[in-house]
């Protein structure tokens, strides 16, 4: 009750607590660690890391939580910030995230010591090794482009092998048996996004892409066994789920399911059901259990008010570039009739440019999508050339060229709708965040 924050939970390996972070008192300067019995009793707090931790996750036998966070501040460094030594050096003031090992019985806890900055980290079966992915240094170029998974010792932090990755990193996990490490990564580093499935040994040895020509971009995956991996991908504005053998790679050819857009997958491993984040252009993200054949069954309505409302009609449109290129666009039309010139229109440019829209729900606080249908707007979400979804080669398409074609590709589906009668040509809008913030100033 109250003001209070809770992030980074995690089931205990006997499923019988629960471990968090968080501010129990809006009082606290600093989150603790607490540890919460499902059965009742409350939160108890077990240490006080000093500082904010991340991915908190507990050893397979209990005794140890890991965790993420940087060096607790000197009491010394906030006397001299209070007197004003508080110069920001650039590129040396950063202080690497640490990995640290919180022993339960003794409630001490030590960083390992590697030579870089963590960002990700994931208990090795037996608890005696951790794959950690790791930068040289904390500074934004080294976190997206030079990570690597490091193997490494879960006592001391010896590090035992190397990945080898190279590019964009996403997620990563040991197999059940410890044998091999599976992770989401970028082809080259060249490649935008991490959106590749890959296998590797985890004492060393070549990786082996699991999707290979992969027209589509790799989200989420579990291993379902040693041999056997479950991924979740987006190709187009559809999301699908498969299954790969680590000795067969596989990449699926027939056309994505139509339905709610699946936003992330877990299960352990050996379980024939899985819990899947989806949305769809009727409802935010809920929670939903999908079984072995892939058919979904929603578990929770968290706006049940929705029902209530009349929702504006969402459309996957495709449109011609003035090069040919077919490309997707998704589109929410105003709530009654079209004026005679069209409606007016905003064009809402998505942000990376490594990134794409799904026909999902749409609707965000800083783009009020359905509050805009309903007073009469057209709203038009183009996955231009140089997006995710449709394979490395799409992806790369707008490089050296920024603000070249996939800006053309903003204009030429402005056209295919005013030609269609829809938009009004004079009253059109761009908005968007981060590159769509860019490409609408430009």
């Amino acid at each position: 009750e109250g003001k209070v924050s809770v992030s980074d939970v995690a089931w205990s390996p006997d499923g019988t607590a629960l471990f968090f972070a968080g501010k129990l008192d809006e009082s606290m300067e600093q989150p603790m660690i607490y540890r919460m019995p499902v059965d009742g009793g409350g939160p108890q707090a077990i240490f006080a890391p000093g500082t904010g931790v991340s991915d908190l996750q507990p050893s397979p036998d209990g005794t140890r939580l890991a965790y993420l966070a940087e060096k607790p501040a000197d009491p010394k460094d906030k006397e001299l910030l209070a007197l004003g030594f508080n110069a920001d050096v650039y590129e040396e003031s950063a202080e690497p995230t640490l990995v640290w090992v919180l022993d339960l019985d003794s409630g001490e806890a030590e960083p390992l010591d590697l030579n870089g900055s963590a960002s990700g980290l994931d208990w090795g079966p037996g608890g005696e090794r951790l794959a950690v992915a790791l930068a040289p240094t904390p500074l934004v170029n080294d976190e997206l482009m030079s990570r690597d998974i490091v193997i490494v010792d879960a006592e001391d932090g010896d590090v035992e092998d190397r990945i080898g990755h190279q590019g964009k990193l996403g997620s990563f996990a040991f197999s059940p048996d410890g044998e091999r490490v599976a992770w989401i990564g970028g082809e080259d580093i060249h490649d935008p996004s991490e959106g590749r499935l890959y296998v590797a040994s985890a004492t060393g040895g070549e990786a082996r892409d699991l999707v290979p020509n992969y027209l589509g971009q790799v989200e989420d995956f579990r291993w379902l066994d040693d041999g056997n991996i479950a991924w979740l991908g987006s190709r187009g504005v559809w999301s699908e789920q498969e299954t790969v053998a680590i000795d067969s790679p596989d990449a699926p050819t027939d056309a994505p399911p139509r339905g709610p857009i699946i936003r992330s997958i877990d299960a352990h491993p050996g379980q024939q059901v899985t819990a899947v984040v989806a949305d769809s252009p009727a409802h935010p993200p809920e929670v939903y259990l999908s079984d072995p054949g892939g058919d979904l069954v929603r578990l929770t309505d968290s706006n049940p008010w929705l029902s209530e409302r009349r929702l504006a009609r969402q459309e996957v449109v495709s449109y011609t570039a003035r090069d040919g290129l077919q490309l997707d666009a998704i589109a929410i039309y105003p709530e009654g009739r079209v004026p005679r010139r069209g409606a007016p229109t905003i064009m809402v440019v998505h942000g990376g440019p490594e990134s794409h829209y799904s026909n999902g729900w749409l609707d965000r606080y800083a783009g009020p999508a359905q509050a805009m249908a309903a007073e009469g707007y057209l709203l038009v979400y183009p996955n231009y050339r140089g997006s995710t979804g449709r394979g490395i080669e799409f992806s790369k398409a707008s490089q050296n060229d920024y603000a070249g074609p996939e800006f053309n590709d903003v204009v030429d589906a402005k056209q295919h709708f005013v030609e269609a009668g829809v938009a009004d040509p004079d009253r059109t809008g761009i908005t968007g965040g981060s590159y769509g913030g860019y490409a609408s100033m430009w």
